[in-house]
C-alpha cells in the first residue's frame, strides 16, 4: 500500500532483491514500533502480571523482569487476587476481612534500569501486574485504520530512496498531510471505543 501511495509499483515479499523491498524492509519495523508506541491503539494494549527477578537493585525491593514485547509501560497496578465472579465478589473479600476496598487505579512507583544488558523495573510493590503498549507484528491483528495511517507513514519515508529528490520530496509532502489527517481521525476513533465514565450534568455541577 506504501508503494502504491507513491506510484511505486509492487512487492510480494519484503525479501526481495528489488529496491522497492530493500526500503520497505529497512522502514518498516522502526515506523511500526514507533506508531504501536506513540498511540495507545486498542489492539496493542496489555496486562499481565509481571515476572519477579533474583537480581538486587539499589534503592528498590523488588526487581521484575521488563516484558520482551512492551514498547512503553503505561502503569504498574497492584495484582489483586481475584475471588469469584463480577465485582461484588472480588470486593466483598476485602470486607469480610475488615480491609479497606482496594484502588484498582493507584499509581505504583517505579523506575527502568539496565542490569546487564537486560532491562529491568525495579519496584517497592510485590506482584505487580503490568499495563502497556505492546509490539504487535501481526498484521491480522492490526485495525484498519493502523493500517491506513501506518501505510502514509511509510510512503514519506521511502518516496526519496524510490523515486529520487525531485519528485520524492513532493510525495513525501503529500504523505505527510494525509498520515496526519488519518492519524488525527484514528486517534478520536480509538479513543471513542472504550468506556468513559459518566460526567456531572450541568445542574449538580453548578450546586457544587
Amino acid at each position: 500500500m506504501a508503494l502504491s501511495n507513491i506510484r511505486a509499483g509492487s512487492i510480494n515479499s519484503l525479501d526481495e532483491a528489488s529496491l522497492q523491498a530493500q526500503v520497505c524492509k529497512l522502514k518498516y519495523p522502526i515506523l511500526r514500533d514507533q506508531l504501536l508506541r506513540d498511540v495507545p491503539w486498542q489492539f496493542g494494549h496489555k496486562v499481565k502480571a509481571l515476572a519477579v527477578l533474583a537480581d538486587d537493585l539499589f534503592n528498590w525491593a523488588y526487581t521484575y523482569q521488563y516484558p520482551s514485547d512492551c514498547l512503553q509501560i503505561n502503569r504498574l497496578m497492584i495484582n489483586f487476587e481475584e475471588v469469584g465472579q463480577g465485582g461484588d465478589a472480588f470486593f466483598s473479600r476485602f470486607l469480610d476481612r475488615g480491609l479497606p476496598q482496594p484502588n484498582l487505579r493507584q499509581q505504583v512507583k517505579y523506575e527502568i534500569l539496565n542490569v546487564d544488558g537486560n532491562r529491568v523495573v525495579g519496584a517497592n510493590e510485590s506482584e505487580l501486574r503490568i499495563d502497556y503498549r505492546a509490539k504487535i507484528t501481526d498484521p491480522n491483528l492490526f485495525d484498519s485504520q493502523f493500517v491506513m495511517v501506518i501505510s502514509h507513514l511509510l510512503s514519506s519515508e521511502i518516496s526519496i530512496p524510490i523515486v529520487g529528490t525531485e519528485k520524492g520530496r513532493q510525495l513525501r509532502s503529500d504523505s505527510l498531510v494525509i498520515y496526519k489527517e488519518l492519524l488525527k481521525a484514528a486517534v478520536a476513533s480509538n479513543l471513542n471505543e472504550q468506556y468513559h465514565p459518566p460526567s456531572d450534568s450541568e445542574f449538580v455541577s453548578i450546586r457544587a
